[in-house]
């Protein structure tokens, strides 16, 4: 069993000039320990902090971005849309279709019940004889046979985010002559 107690200065300084290096390296291996433990309690704090960053990085991201991950896939038949309604509109913004053409438009989205008054979306176009419903978090075909009236046309969501009047809730159809070329010019 080893005595703990304190040596009497008369003692200490004998031991002191029996082997004067022993003091101070006794103090350098105590300070030495001390440095190596702040050291690996700080490397340890620093993956921590890089941790929690790059867990918010990604969950914020995915909040962001979630909307692109989860796109329907698959590749679009002829004159097959996607269309996506949100909070924020609709996309793509401006859709363009041939006069007199059927159109199928792949409309979906991912907004939640409670964010939509009635739980839906709605894609309306008087002048093209549009009104569509879409419940929440659902998609839905819709075959439309576009009026033989070129133009651009205004369609909007009547059920949230204050309806027609809501600037973010538009969107544009524009109806091509059925001859226009595939450029996109309107002849």
């Amino acid at each position: 069993m080893t005595d703990t107690t304190p040596l009497p200065r008369r003692e200490r300084r004998a031991a002191e000039r029996d082997d004067p290096h022993a003091a101070a390296t006794e103090r350098r291996t105590t300070r030495s320990a001390a440095r190596s433990r702040a050291a690996r309690s700080e490397k340890i704090r620093k993956l921590a902090f890089g941790g929690i960053v790059a867990a918010v990085l990604a969950v914020g991201g995915y909040l962001a971005f979630g909307d692109f991950l989860n796109r329907p896939s698959g590749a679009a038949a002829a004159n097959v849309v996607d269309v996506q309604s949100s909070m924020a509109g609709f996309t793509p913004s401006e859709i363009h279709v041939k006069a007199g053409a059927t159109v199928t438009l792949k409309w979906w989205t991912q907004d939640a019940a409670v964010h939509l008054k009635g739980g839906v979306h709605s894609m309306i176009s008087t002048e093209l004889g549009l009104s569509e419903t879409l419940p929440a978090e659902s998609t839905k075909m819709v075959t439309w046979t576009v009026p033989n009236k070129p133009g651009t046309y205004d369609v909007w969501c009547e059920t949230c985010c204050g309806g027609k009047d809501a600037p973010q809730m538009h969107g544009k159809i524009v109806v091509e002559p059925a001859s226009a070329s595939v450029s996109g010019a309107v002849g």
